[in-house]
């Protein structure tokens, strides 16, 4: 196969790749026997014993190698996807095809994409062989970025025949917020149209549109690959798993450099290329891992499912202890391990130790029966009395889980649960606001954060409250809650034209679900049930994420962010009918988490200044940020 250069891929036109290569048929293993006439003869003296099993080499001339890369972005982890050029480059596949998420993207910054783009070609220059692209929703993420990427690679779908095996390349960011559009659908068909022969058919895209509930073009694009032999491999969500599908194989890949637990295989977290042997009877795969070399099978859907059972099954909670002031002394929760899995699972685990908390007891040792549950009472006592529920630091509870699998071989689960200490703190009636970023309106700002939970970016670049501090409140009447955030900002850094959160601003998150502060909603749902806000007196509009599409319309929000001498304030009005909506009529409270974008130069670093632990991490814990209905 000629060399190629990596920017000529994706290109313009769909290619035919011709390759002829000379080699003896292959045959089937059986004894050692001298080869037919007609073979080719191995230069050496055949006898009528040997050591060797047969003479069928492996190296059917219909055969070839190449390789698949999964996520280098989305929270890349700095030199990964570089070890796995070097390997690429020792195994010496024909060619390497990406999932997409090459770049972080989410910019529209030309000098950003710029800089991101040159990083990864100077990666891909290192390889010996052809790099074929599949656009990612951070390599897409808006329309400045889908130009950026015409202007480098072409088009962003596309197709090849390499050796009578189609290449199908899809872009999943065709249409919003995913999918394939209506001429994406057209090109593919009449690329299967006008390749019906080919011995199989390869489908790469960065999203599996097959996992979702919505019409994103992917039903009619099954109905196109009905009846002939595929496969499909994505990407995207930082796990690996294999699926049957319509009696075809359906390959989530994990990652090469992306974000990730990296808990193993059992989870489908590990860093990994795909080496890819094609025969007559479809493609074998090859996890190839820094730690070893899988199949295909390396976690297939049952063993999946099996996982999931203990992992949803499974919960170790501790009710928060809410203080009515803004100091602890003492108290007790209840700690909740439960079973909800069908086979029993021993629990065992001691509290860490804690600067501002004793607990007692300080170890867990319990076996739950299947479907079963055990509530312990655990005394928390501050070591210094009267000190800021904001300086406590939530005691954790490290702790093992072993469940049977049924193979002989348990399923083992370390993890950490937060023991809470948490302000109850008020949402007080109030008088109409004129949502104008004034703040004239507002009795005060009781919440004040100087002494934030955590830190995330450059968490140097935060020298304390002296650098940034802020305060906010929430307010409702018969018609608004109101939520006002008021910033102390030493230098002040606006960039108009950009996201909020690539200058000085603030993001602010609502989850009004009832049990909101009554539980931990980490997880799946706390990435879909609430209101994201994020604004900065340099970004007009504010940029708002609706999760929320079901109960609320972003028109109805108001939000107005004005700069002050010391500063940015921020006035946000949210209807009550959105609360009423989640509670079923009614509405007692709900959980905020504020976050503030701090840049003292523009060309950054970032770091985010959070109030409470963003939701969702390992520090988070049940109930934080919770106010309840005065």
């Amino acid at each position: 196969m000629p060399s190629l250069p990596v920017r000529s891929w994706p290109c313009a036109v769909a290619l035919v790749l011709l390759a002829g290569i000379a080699g003896c048929a292959s045959r089937s293993v059986g004894p050692a026997t001298a080869p037919a006439a007609d073979e080719p003869v191995p230069r050496v003296q055949i006898a009528a014993a040997n050591p060797w099993t047969h003479l069928a080499m492996n190296n059917d001339p219909r055969h070839f190698q190449f390789a698949i890369v999964a996520d280098r972005t989305g929270g890349h982890r700095p030199g990964v996807f570089e070890q796995a050029m070097a390997k690429l480059n020792l195994l010496q596949p024909e060619f390497v095809l990406s999932v997409g998420d090459l770049i972080e993207g989410y910019t529209e910054d030309p000098a950003v994409l710029e800089a991101q783009w040159t990083e990864v070609n100077g990666l891909l220059r290192t390889l010996q062989m052809p790099f074929f692209l599949v656009p990612g929703n951070h390599d897409l993420s808006n329309s400045a970025m889908a130009a950026d990427w015409q202007r480098r690679w072409g088009r962003s779908y596309y197709h090849f025949v390499y050796r009578d095996v189609l290449f199908l390349c899809l872009n999943t960011e065709d249409r919003a917020p995913e999918g394939l559009g209506d001429a994406q659908l057209e090109y593919a068909r009449a690329a299967l149209a006008a390749n019906a022969d080919v011995r199989w058919t390869l489908v790469f895209m960065h999203k599996p549109l097959w996992d979702s509930s919505q019409e994103n073009g992917w039903a009619q694009m099954e109905a196109m690959l009905a009846g002939r032999p595929h496969t499909v491999i994505a990407g995207h969500y930082h796990g690996y798993m294999k699926q049957r599908r319509h009696d075809s194989d359906y390959i989530v890949l994990a990652t090469t450099g992306g974000v990730s637990g990296l808990r193993g295989p059992l989870f489908g977290e590990f860093d990994h290329v795909v080496w890819v042997t094609m025969t007559d009877s479809g493609p074998r795969f090859a996890n190839l891992m820094l730690d070893g070399i899988r199949d295909a099978d390396v976690r297939t859907a049952k063993t999946a499912t099996l996982v999931h059972s203990v992992l949803a099954g499974l919960a170790i909670t501790a009710e928060p202890i809410f203080v009515p002031g803004p100091s602890f002394a003492r108290g007790t929760t209840r700690l909740h391990l439960r079973n909800g899995a069908g086979v029993p699972i021993e629990v065992a685990g001691a509290v860490a130790a804690n600067p501002t908390l004793t607990v007692e007891p300080a170890t867990v040792a319990v076996t739950l029966p299947p479907q079963g549950e055990e509530v312990l009472d655990v005394r928390m006592e501050a070591r210094q009395p009267g000190i800021s529920v904001d300086q406590l630091q939530p005691a954790e509870l490290a702790w093992r889980a072993r469940a049977p699998l049924g193979d002989g071989q348990p399923l083992e689960l370390d993890g950490t649960s937060l023991l809470p200490v948490e302000r109850h703190l008020e949402c007080v009636p109030g008088k109409p606001k004129a949502v104008d970023g004034a703040l004239e309106d507002w009795d005060g700002l009781l919440v004040v954060c100087t002494h934030p939970a955590e830190i995330r970016g450059a968490r140097d670049s935060w020298q304390g409250a002296d650098d940034l501090s802020f305060r906010f409140g929430a307010e409702y009447d018969d018609r608004f809650l109101y939520i006002a955030v008021q910033v102390v900002d030493d230098r002040l850094v606006l960039r108009p034209g950009f996201a909020p959160w690539e200058q000085d601003g603030i993001e602010v998150r609502l989850d009004a679900r009832p049990d909101s502060i009554r539980v931990d909603n980490r997880g799946e749902g706390e990435r879909t049930e609430y209101l994201l806000v994020a604004v900065s007196p340099g970004a007009t509009p504010a940029q708002m994420t609706w999760f929320e599409r079901a109960h609320l319309d972003s028109h109805q929000v108001q939000v107005v962010s004005l700069t002050t001498p010391g500063g940015h304030q921020t006035e946000i009005a949210v209807p009550l009918a959105y609360l009423e909506s989640r509670g079923g009529g009614a509405w007692d409270g709900f959980r905020l988490s504020i976050s503030v974008d701090d840049y003292d130069e523009e060309a950054g670093p970032l770091a985010q200044v959070w109030w409470r632990p963003r939701w969702g991490t390992s520090q988070d814990y049940p109930g934080s940020g919770s106010f309840v209905r005065r």
